[in-house]
């Protein structure tokens, strides 16, 4: 199942984020049926009051037991999500369960619409399992010029021809062009890594990897969401108006060229970032998750 995922911030596109024995807002819980059978209640939840265009959307989908204790194991089948865009197009997708934890218990997990281009404008999505529907939930998607202002990108130091022995410095760079504060959590923390994808022509080959988590920070404090009321205690990157950050990584620290042939490397994360204050008027759309990629193109000769 290509959407699963264990990790929130490895990936921009879909994703699973595991979290068994969760508890959610009766609001987002669909109707239970009246007989007492045990079964399942579908949980579908937004995790902030609006999106905006351009972020990498993301909303959090799963299960609890519905009259009893336990999920019975007959039940514990994929549920499916109706998304309604739009212009009226509705589509439906697979939503698997993880593929380990306390399943019996229930789970929730991330999700998101990919790399889709979500476009200003009301989504409503229904999320059913096991026969069980959720009431619809409107997700609204809106243009504000606040992200166009917060500049982020991977820079690649060099691409072209390389040998084994070959250094690539990648720097992930961040401006804050916006008139507000910006915070975001350092590469790791939270488990907002960097994803690899290491594509090779010929002889084919193509595989996704972690940026290796010990090179990056690391912390305790693992809420779902990244909030102004954790970011103290969040290891966080703090850009006032104006201030430029970055980081550097090394390519060979994750991968190294080992056959000849000509590579495509894309480096990719998502930033979580806070803009302004609590009680400002960008709180209602944070966090932004804002997606940041880079691809390059390398040329490994033969070493005969």
């Amino acid at each position: 199942m290509h959407r699963a995922r264990l990790f929130a911030g490895l990936i921009v596109g879909p994703f699973l984020v595991v979290a068994t024995g969760s508890s959610f807002a009766p609001s987002s819980v669909g109707m239970a049926s009246q007989d007492g059978t045990a079964g399942v209640e579908p949980v579908l939840r937004l995790e902030k009051p609006r999106y905006l265009e351009g972020e990498a959307v993301r909303f959090w989908v799963g299960v609890t037991p519905k009259n009893s204790a336990v999920i019975p194991e007959e039940l514990r089948k994929p549920c499916s999500l109706s998304i309604a865009r739009p212009d009226g197009v509705r589509t439906v997708e697979s939503v698997g369960w993880p593929v380990d934890g306390m399943l019996d218990h229930g789970w929730s997990g991330g999700w998101g619409f990919g790399e889709e281009k979500i476009k200003p404008g009301r989504y409503s999505l229904i999320l059913e399992c096991a026969g069980e529907k959720t009431p619809p939930v409107e997700l609204t998607v809106e243009r504000n010029e606040t992200l166009d202002q917060i500049k982020a990108e991977f820079r690649f130091e060099r691409d072209g021809a390389v040998t084994k022995d070959t250094q690539v410095p990648v720097v992930l760079a961040v401006q804050n062009g916006s008139q507000a504060i910006i915070r975001f959590p350092q590469r790791g923390a939270m488990m907002e890594g960097v994803s690899l994808r290491i594509v090779r022509k010929q002889p084919a080959f193509q595989s996704d990897l972690s940026f290796p988590w010990e090179k990056l920070s690391h912390s305790s404090v693992m809420p779902d969401t990244y909030t102004w009321d954790v970011a103290s205690e969040v290891p966080s990157v703090v850009l006032q108006p104006g201030e430029h950050f970055e980081q550097r990584f090394l390519l060979e620290d994750a991968y190294s060229f080992d056959r000849a042939g000509d590579y495509e490397i894309r480096f990719g994360t998502v930033l979580s970032v806070l803009v302004g204050e609590k009680s400002g008027r960008f709180a209602d759309l944070c966090p932004i998750r804002l997606p940041v990629t880079a691809r390059a193109k390398f040329v490994l000769g033969s070493t005969d």
